[in-house]
């Protein structure tokens, strides 16, 4: 009886290059986090989750810029 060598039962792999997007993203949603935290304080003074709501809108424009520009590098049409 032979023995079959032992592999990890996963073959997943991230594409190349992908580092600097993932780098790009997450200076876009520091950014992002920052400057919605910025605009919230300055016009909506009352709180109110008002603040936390626009760096989290920031947040999510960092994102969707980073992935906007990364998909047509990684999309398979």
């Amino acid at each position: 009886m032979t023995e079959q060598p032992k592999t990890s039962g996963s073959t997943w792999k991230l594409p190349d290059g992908i580092e600097e997007h993932i780098e790009n993203g997450i200076m876009k949603a520091t950014a992002g986090a920052v400057i919605g935290g910025l605009v919230g304080t300055v016009m909506f003074r009352s709180g109110k989750g008002w603040r936390a709501a626009s760096a989290a809108m920031g947040v999510g424009v960092g994102i969707g810029s980073a992935v906007d520009r990364a998909l047509p590098k990684y999309s398979k049409s």
